[in-house]
């Protein structure tokens, strides 16, 4: 069957309720269909309680719903065990709990690459000052990937505790060759996290095939709920964290001074629960198994080609990344010439209720690093047309061509 954009439209209610627009921010936040927000209100509708420490009708129901999520996510990315995965609020909290978690000694290496949203750099910033660790960053060549070679002699040179990649960038759109790099890394005794809230509706994460330790992620750039992520981990590796914090759920006993903790992966998951948009991630990862992933990334690099070669032809444009929409996957990041794009966006959602974003992409560091001004980015979605990548075209061109 054709992959048809409108009829997935359909599925969307703010398509409903909004005169004419064009969303093309989902690198920041994807719309959301029906059956999510249908499993979220069902929640508030049906069965609103807490889970595990409520032994009611209600609270059964709500367990239930909450460990059935848990399931279709693990079986989703190919986990062992549904223990392995951890509810958060989104990949940063994911990410800060490995942070805060593991034992660091002084001297403990951490690499990442010179191009990390700022959730897989901050952490481990703040750790070389509390914990002593030492942080590198690794380039990324011409397009935008790890060099092979390279990695293999930083890793040599210097014993890594911890190596921390995105898996695909917000800032590009490019994704690394991840599966060479987690093996290298792993070669040298590295442990090995990936971010991968760029990747979720547009690659396939089998983590057992990846053999990669942990990897991070949000529902909220994949059609799912806001303010839901999830943290995998190996099961031997989660048991032997710190948790990040303490209190209701992450304890089975406690006295004055002491206190049992929870399996995994509760000890992980403070306090009550955002239990609809737990509830909704299962109707989240079955919608996109609907629709399918080589689909979304097929019909994504499609349009993607169209707004390349047009953004090609234009001498003032700088595309941020890979010049082949290939390597690009839903996203295309450029800088015009001589413009404020903070501005143009502003006056492209005015004028034309045309949505993109425009800013640093919370990488101030690369982009101080190439003496960059904040781009244009325009990151797309399986509910994305070619009329609406011509509308937009349409519209900018004269824009770059004439202020």
């Amino acid at each position: 069957m054709k992959f048809d954009p409108m009829k997935i439209r359909e599925d969307f209610p703010v398509y409903k309720n909004n005169k004419e627009f064009l969303y093309f921010d989902n690198a920041c936040t994807s719309l959301r269909p029906q059956q999510v927000i249908s499993a979220m209100n069902e929640y508030y509708e049906e069965h609103p309680s807490c889970h595990n420490r409520a032994l009611h009708l209600f609270g059964v129901k709500t367990t239930k719903k909450y460990e059935d999520s848990r399931k279709t996510i693990a079986k989703f990315i190919n986990a062992q065990s549904e223990r392995e995965i951890v509810f958060t609020r989104n990949t940063t909290e994911a990410i800060n709990i490995i942070a805060k978690g593991i034992n660091w000694q002084v001297g403990d290496r951490i690499l990442t690459t010179e191009m990390e949203h700022n959730s897989n750099l901050l952490p481990w910033q703040f750790l070389t000052k509390e914990k002593g660790v030492e942080l590198n960053h690794i380039s990324l060549n011409k397009d935008f990937d790890i060099n092979l070679e390279d990695f293999e002699r930083e890793l040599s040179e210097k014993k890594y505790r911890l190596v921390s990649l995105h898996h695909t960038s917000n800032v590009t759109g490019s994704s690394l060759s991840v599966a060479p790099l987690v093996r290298m890394a792993k070669k040298y005794g590295a442990l090995v996290l990936l971010d991968c809230a760029q990747a979720m509706t547009t690659s396939k994460i089998d983590v057992q095939e990846l053999d990669v330790d942990f990897i991070a992620f949000s529902f909220h750039k994949c059609f799912g709920p806001s303010g839901v992520g999830a943290l995998f981990g190996k099961e031997s590796i989660l048991s032997s964290l710190t948790p990040m914090l303490y209190g209701g759920e992450t304890v089975i006993d406690s006295t004055y001074d002491s206190c049992t903790f929870s399996d995994i992966p509760f000890r992980f998951e403070a306090g009550l629960q955002n239990y609809s948009g737990v509830i909704g991630t299962k109707a989240c990862i079955e919608y996109i198994e609907s629709i399918g992933i080589q689909n979304i990334k097929s019909h994504l690099t499609h349009l993607n080609s169209i707004l390349t070669e047009f953004l090609l032809s234009e001498e003032r444009v700088q595309i941020i990344g890979p010049r082949d929409a290939n390597l690009r996957g839903g996203i295309i990041n450029f800088s015009v010439e001589g413009l404020d794009l903070g501005q143009i966006s502003l006056v492209l959602d005015k004028s034309h209720r045309i949505m993109v974003r425009s800013g640093v992409h919370c990488c101030h560091s690369w982009y101080h690093e190439k003496e960059l001004k904040p781009s244009l980015r325009v990151s797309l979605g399986p509910y994305n047309t070619e009329d609406e990548v011509l509308k937009f075209i349409e519209v900018i061109k004269p824009i770059i061509r004439y202020f």
